[in-house]
């Protein structure tokens, strides 16, 4: 008895679980608005012939960065032009000395790809911490602290074991991707860690394999069916061919559409399962929503917009995938704001250490 009363006292004394509070994040930007800044940074990097291209960068990250809110607090990017500029003209002479070579020194051409291929995960780390380094929000910056050798497993090694399987592997190469962003990444002093399971990343794999095998079957049944019936019809040989080639366009359309419908399905449950496995120190989870019927509508119509409008839709489209997206995706902080601001603040000039490091040049070749 007197066990149990002290158990009760003991129960009684502890602290409250830390509440939840669920931060949606927020886009507020607007088509015309962005369509202003897009148009500016067309023309000034046509008549610089790609120079400007480095600060129309800069101005388009920071108009969405900064209309991407999360407890009313903007996001920042603080990227320099210039060091953008260092890694553009890099990425650009890359490019010539490739495509010259392809068509002039074979050898070169083959021997500079695979040195490529080789480098792809140093690029890879390279862009990650580019774009944590100078990406912040409430003063804080991000900072990217995995390195450049642990970046060759996930995507060299993996890259590798997964076209050896024929893509069977495809989903624990994703994972083991997603571990690598993820658990490089801190917020001040506050690390990201990932704790996604393979099953997770299979079940869109498969739906979509099946699928895919599913709708090849058919189109060679499809096919062999046109040409049985175009020899059974006896129609003129010159109509006959006219409407089979008609019909294999049609066909092969078809097919093209539904494989870009199977990949969007796998890049949207990834993202899903990106966010939602990844956690920050202090208890702090991420609600990512979005679906896949949704995402295929909004790919889709973006770009018929962008088709028919000879490319002059393309802010409008940028911002409505914006707000979507931000609809979409929330921070679930452990013990309010208070207790996410607390977990985080320790290190806030940590991101800054390394400004002068000369490799960041390579930065902005992309992920």
């Amino acid at each position: 008895m007197l066990d149990h009363t002290s158990s009760s006292s003991l129960a009684e004394d502890a602290p409250p679980a830390p509440e939840t509070v669920r931060l949606q994040a927020q886009f507020h930007g607007r088509a015309g608005e962005y369509f202003r800044i897009w148009i500016v940074n067309l023309v000034l990097s046509i008549l610089t012939l790609g120079i400007y291209s480095a600060w129309a960068k800069v101005r388009s990250e920071r108009y969405f960065y900064g209309n991407t809110r999360v407890d009313g607090s903007a996001f920042e990017y603080l990227a320099d032009p210039l060091r953008i500029l260092k890694g553009r003209l890099i990425a650009y002479a890359l490019v010539i000395v490739l495509v010259a070579s392809q068509h002039f020194l074979p050898l070169l051409y083959l021997l500079l790809a695979l040195a490529l291929f080789l480098c792809m995960p140093l690029i890879v780390f390279l862009s990650l911490r580019f774009r944590a380094r100078y990406s912040a929000w409430r003063g804080l910056r991000f900072r990217f602290v995995g390195s450049a050798g642990e970046a060759y497993g996930p995507f060299l090694g993996w890259n590798i074991l997964s076209a050896i399987t024929g893509s069977l592997l495809y989903p624990l190469m994703r994972r083991r991707q997603h571990q690598y962003m993820v658990d490089g990444h801190r917020f001040g002093s506050a690390a990201f860690r990932f704790h996604g399971d393979a099953s997770g990343y299979y079940l869109p794999y498969l739906i979509a394999l099946g699928a895919g095998v599913a709708l090849m079957v058919l189109m060679v049944v499809a096919m062999v069916g046109l040409v049985v019936g175009a020899k059974v019809l006896g129609a003129e040989a010159g109509s006959a061919q006219q409407v089979l080639g008609s019909m294999i366009v049609v066909l092969m359309l078809a097919v093209y559409l539904s494989m870009f419908a199977l990949m969007a399905l796998v890049h949207t449950r990834y993202t899903n399962l990106l966010w939602s496995n990844t956690r920050l120190q202090g208890g702090h989870r991420f609600e990512c929503t979005l679906r896949v019927r949704d995402m295929l509508w909004i790919y889709a119509s973006n770009l018929v917009a962008i088709l028919c409008t000879l490319g002059l839709a393309t802010p409008w489209a940028r911002v409505r995938l914006a707000h979507y997206r931000a609809r979409h995706f929330a921070v679930l902080a452990s013990g309010g704001v208070g207790g996410f601001m607390a977990s985080v603040a320790g290190e806030q000039g940590a991101a800054g250490a390394e400004l002068a490091d000369a490799l960041d040049i390579m930065g902005d070749i992309g992920f």
